[in-house]
């Protein structure tokens, strides 16, 4: 074996509760990131069941046309485990997803926030009903090809950051538990993108060099506004004001769940300085916007908590991150009385987003989560 495979199978031989020979169900979505993950699990000698999940039919959705769970991924998948030898299924899960995570997407637009559904899939679908099927085929452990690492100390597990920053995926983590974590395993965890490729061309796999798959997989293109008009779920409220933030109408809108918090283009408003949407009001069908100093912020409330191991009994400093691509800044978590969180930051962000997630890190070490709230005025104090 090369010193690069050495490298990749070291963490499993060295994992607190797997053994020789145990049986795992890999999620394969028949990309570059799944299948070496398999095939390194198989190389290491564990019982692999690869299975591809069936989100949507695109026939029946209308305006998708994603980049991955085609046929020919799913293929890919396929041929992945006929040639290292495990066998792979093709389950259906597209309920589950149109229940949890479209109906989720369309809802979250329509009441004026910026949904992340890949979170919810992680969540509902791979971490939760992938799991209900582990349990019936008798696998002890799902895996997944996430940049996330898992670890087990002082009697707890830990999800912390991926050796690879540019590859990191615990921000959409976050809703993991104490009982998730010791069934899931990550085994691309110390890797970067480049060395499993890498591995993938050393294992002989036919996808090595497979592009990128985009990141919402039933939108086409980023057109959100597009899938919600096929999906016939335009509210049907028509145009509306663009008010600035003091008040000033300025245009009209063709609908404001088309606009997101930050957005500067294609308002069709003239104005002396840069606009940008500083929040979509659903009840009143308003967009509202503002200079790029009206984006700035301290403070927001989070709603839907999750704490990977326990919740904090007071208010606890951490670093916080309000969307994946974001850095981690300096913040201080508040619980309240109702069950949602205050969180305020050290210095400024820009654009927090309703819907969005933010995420609670110690030193690389997700502490939990929860979701933007888009009505901080319910707060109790």
């Amino acid at each position: 074996m090369s010193e690069l495979l050495d490298q990749a199978l070291e963490p499993l031989q060295h994992h607190p509760t797997l053994s020789p020979g145990d049986r795992i169900l890999a999620a394969m979505s028949g990309g570059v990131d799944s299948s070496v993950m398999a095939a390194l699990l198989h190389r290491a000698g564990y019982q692999v069941i690869g299975i591809s999940m069936q989100l949507f039919d695109k026939r029946t959705i209308q305006g998708s046309d994603g980049k991955c769970c085609t046929l020919d991924d799913f293929h890919d998948a396929r041929r992945v485990a006929h040639q290292l030898g495990f066998p792979h299924y093709v389950m259906d899960f597209e309920n589950q997803f149109r229940e949890t995570v479209i109906e989720g997407f369309i809802q979250g637009y329509l009441e004026g926030e910026t949904p992340s559904p890949c979170i919810r899939c992680n969540q509902h679908l791979k971490f939760s009903a992938l799991m209900d099927r582990a349990v019936a085929l008798e696998a002890p452990f799902v895996a997944t090809g996430h940049y996330a690492t898992i670890t087990y100390a002082t009697g707890h597990w830990h999800l912390r950051r991926a050796s690879d920053p540019g590859k990191d995926q615990s921000y959409f983590l976050f809703h993991h538990n104490q009982a998730t974590l010791a069934r899931t395993l990550f085994p691309l965890a110390h890797l970067t993108k480049p060395e499993v490729r890498r591995l993938g061309t050393e294992l002989g796999l036919h996808l090595a060099e497979k592009p990128e798959s985009q990141e919402i997989c039933f939108v086409t293109q980023d057109r959100y506004d597009a899938f919600i008009e096929a999906e016939g779920r335009d509210p049907g409220l028509g145009e509306g004001d663009i008010r600035h933030v003091d008040g000033r109408v300025l245009g009209r809108h063709q609908g404001y769940w088309r606009h997101t918090v930050g957005q500067r283009r294609g308002l069709g408003v003239a104005f002396a300085e840069p606009l940008y949407v500083v929040r979509t009001e659903a009840a009143t069908n308003t967009v509202w916007v503002g200079l790029e100093a009206d984006l700035m912020a301290r403070d927001l409330v989070a709603r839907d908590l999750n704490w990977v191991h326990a919740a904090p009994q007071g208010p606890i400093v951490c670093e916080a991150r309000i969307r994946s691509r974001s850095p981690e800044a300096e913040a201080l978590v508040i619980p309240l009385p109702d069950g949602r969180a205050k969180v305020s930051f050290a210095e400024v962000q820009r654009a927090i987003a309703p819907g969005q997630a933010v995420v609670f890190y110690q030193d690389g070490e997700v502490l939990g989560g929860g979701w933007i709230d888009g009505h901080p005025e319910r707060t109790v104090m």
